[in-house]
């Protein structure tokens, strides 16, 4: 393994700490811990049983203390959000110093400034920046890829999300505040091009456990991601609308209530619910945040017809297995001989079948096609 202690930046957060819980059941004692508040992290490192000196305190807004919290690392993980608001320091530091960075983050237009500026300033230092390597979207990612192997152009790729008892954190649910800001992108005919408010409604048929859904635009990573190794014409991003739904009989009404809520939160009123938000449970307990079920599904329609390729993936634990697949990533970074560089999707950082596979012990399947043999 390359030289140099894994670091966790956000390591108090919900997720971090589960992400520290995963990094000492790997076996991983050369850490760092870093965040604002020097007293938390000391507790979460006594609560796993590493020792004060593996403690940096560093701010997001200071640019010195997030640089020497990195001196010497191998990788950061990247914990702390909303990305857009707290998450630029961190990234920004990493690519500067050369440290491997991966992070949690399900905020596409951070993604895309991962990719694009900071991306390149990574490259000429020898680090690899790869962003969403969380549930979303790391999964997400590796199975497009592999669903469009062997297929030379895909005219049309639908990934689709379908998700059963899922608890979201307070970090996610201020990320989503932050998202129907607006800023995300879609991929139509070869081109990034800004959505509107207008959500379209749909259904989409996800197979045994989920069947058919109603379904809405996602303003997901694999959007950003999946056209750097697929070549690709359009991508859907979709995702059941029960997943933001009060009731499973509203699910049909999300698409048209979402465009109001976006814009109810351009007013004080979003001050209002980040405030609520803070007065709710840190995140799901153990018990229901394992007993959350996901199921994504890749569709490649190859340009000019032949066979359409079907990929799927099931899962459940949605905040324990991104402690388990940004791990996962950090320590395939830290290898020896680990040598790529540069703003990346999951699947230019690491070889999708084999990331894949390694998730199985943790309840993640997958069926894909292999090659050219797609299936109908």
């Amino acid at each position: 393994m390359a030289h140099g202690p894994i670091a966790v930046y956000g390591a108090t957060g919900y997720t971090g700490k589960l992400i520290v819980a995963e990094l000492r059941r790997r076996g991983v004692e050369d850490i760092v811990l870093s965040g604002r508040r020097a007293d938390a992290l000391r507790e979460v490192a006594e609560a796993h049983g590493y020792g004060s000196d593996v403690v940096r305190a560093a701010a997001h807004d200071d640019p010195a203390a997030l640089r020497a919290a990195l001196d010497g690392c191998a990788v950061v993980i990247a914990a702390a959000g909303p990305f857009l608001q707290v998450g630029e320091g961190i990234v920004e530091a990493a690519a500067a110093t050369g440290t491997h960075y991966v992070d949690t983050t399900g905020e596409q237009p951070f993604m895309r400034r991962v990719l694009d500026v900071h991306g390149p300033i990574a490259e000429r230092n020898g680090a690899a920046l790869v962003s969403g390597m969380g549930f979303d979207y790391l999964p997400g990612d590796l199975l497009c890829a592999v669903a469009c192997e062997g297929i030379d152009e895909v005219e049309e790729l639908t990934l689709a999300y379908a998700m059963k008892g899922f608890g979201a954190t307070r970090g996610t649910l201020r990320s989503a505040l932050v998202m129907l800001g607006g800023g995300d992108v879609e991929y139509v005919d070869g081109a990034f091009r800004e959505t509107g408010l207008k959500l379209p409604r749909g259904t989409f048929d996800f197979g045994p456990g989920f069947g058919v859904q109603p379904v809405t635009r996602y303003p997901s990573g694999e959007v950003v991601t999946v056209p750097r190794h697929v070549n690709v014409r359009t991508i859907r991003s979709r995702i059941t609308a029960v997943t933001f739904a009060p009731h499973p009989k509203a699910a049909g009404l999300v698409p048209l209530l979402t465009p109001l809520t976006a814009l109810t939160l351009r007013t004080p009123l979003r001050g209002v619910l980040h405030d609520a938000i803070g007065k709710l449970p840190e995140g799901p307990p153990l018990e229901e945040r394992r007993a959350a079920k996901y199921t994504l599904v890749a569709v490649a329609r190859p340009t000019g017809g032949g066979p359409v390729a079907r990929a799927r993936l099931d899962g459940t634990d949605v905040y324990g297995i991104t402690a388990v697949t940004t791990v996962e990533g950090a320590l395939r970074m830290a290898e020896d001989g680990y040598d790529r560089a540069g703003g990346l999707a999951p699947a230019e950082a690491y070889d999708a079948r084999s990331f894949l596979d390694a998730l199985a012990e943790h309840g993640v399947t997958y069926d894909a096609p292999v090659g050219s043999a797609a299936i109908a």
